[in-house]
């Protein structure tokens, strides 16, 4: 069991839930766990008014309205690698800390897209449906199946998860990869075998797929719009694994029935869950999945384990491997060693 500095067993929030029951076992072991499986935000600020740390996952908000009643809350941990969930700004304003998991899902979110990639190109959700319909089998040369060997692909955003997807198209598939990320030198796409772009236009107008890898900012949010889509080839495809508000999806689904790009694959949307029904579900050029790119076995159980051993570090005095706001860490010590 564990205590704060101050003496007392500490209070842990799941807002949410959590991935992995081995890290839930192990939080209940040193901590006392309040666990909000859909809660509103008057249920998440009443918590949070009596808690020392959090775990939050998307799309549950720690903001403004929740922290302003949370006088003893040392840490807010994003359940993933991403800080859609918490406004960091925020937080820092208030002395909490805030960490995220970054790594875990380098693999299987690469994996995702890539299988997305596959299944546009050998087209095979309407090969399925052909099949079952009867007739396939005259029908075969029509289904507009495509190899993705030598073709070019663009990577937006080439941090972990846009280095290996680039890693895995060359050297599985021989593809041309030409990335875009102003935040990244040059060097860094040469030595992955890649061709770094100055702007996203050529990209766009070059790329027989895209894929979508960047963080979301103020940059990002709504970069992938209609005169974009425009920019693509008519037969190429549009993949986004990375955050749901990077792409318009009404430009999108403009896109796709008018035949500007020939079909596209989402595993992220501009507001989660996405609405039940919804227009995008009558695209037979358009796959979907629930934002599980990155929640294989593995990394499921990674991704929990670091944000519940990041919180009980930092509910101990120690500083969390991945601290988001570096600034707000004395602020957040000092808060929890006047804990009562």
């Amino acid at each position: 069991m564990s205590t704060t500095p101050a003496g007392r067993r500490p209070t842990v929030v799941l807002v949410g839930g959590i991935y992995h029951a081995d890290a839930d076992k192990v939080l209940r072991q040193h901590a006392t766990v309040v666990a909000l499986e859909r809660p509103s935000p008057a249920d998440i600020a009443a918590a949070l008014a009596n808690a020392d740390g959090a775990i939050v996952r998307y799309p549950h908000l720690i903001n403004d309205a929740v922290l302003d009643g949370a006088k003893g809350l040392v840490i807010v941990a994003s359940s993933g690698r991403g800080t859609d969930s918490i406004d960091v700004a925020s937080c820092t304003a208030h002395g909490v800390a805030v960490a995220n998991n970054p790594g875990y899902g380098t693999v299987p979110v690469s994996e995702h897209a890539i299988a997305m990639m596959l299944a546009l190109s050998r087209n095979l959700i309407s090969s399925g449906k052909a099949l079952r319909s009867g007739g396939a089998w005259d029908k075969r040369t029509q289904l507009d199946v495509r190899d993705i060997n030598g073709r070019t692909i663009g990577i937006i955003g080439l941090g972990l998860i846009g280095s290996e997807m680039t890693r895995k198209c060359i050297a599985a598939f021989g593809m041309k990869v030409l990335a875009y990320d102003p935040h990244v030198p040059k060097a860094k796409a040469e030595a992955l075998g890649a061709v770094m772009v100055d702007n996203l236009d050529e990209l766009l107008e070059r790329a027989d797929f895209v894929s979508l890898h960047a963080e979301l900012n103020d940059a990002s949010r709504g970069m992938i719009g209609e005169p974009q889509l425009r920019r693509m080839q008519r037969h190429a495809y549009l993949i986004n694994t990375s955050r749901g508000k990077i792409v318009r999806q009404d430009a999108l689904h403009k896109a796709l029935t008018e035949g500007w790009i020939t079909g596209a694959a989402l595993d992220v949307f501009e507001d989660e869950p996405l609405a039940e029904p919804s227009a995008l579900w009558t695209l037979d050029n358009l796959i979907l999945t629930p934002h599980v790119a990155g929640l294989s076995g593995d990394a499921l159980h990674d991704l929990a384990e670091s944000a519940v051993s990041q919180v009980l570090q930092a509910l101990k005095g120690e500083r969390p491997k991945h601290l988001v706001n570096p600034a707000a860490w004395d602020a957040a010590r000092t808060r929890l060693a006047g804990a009562a």
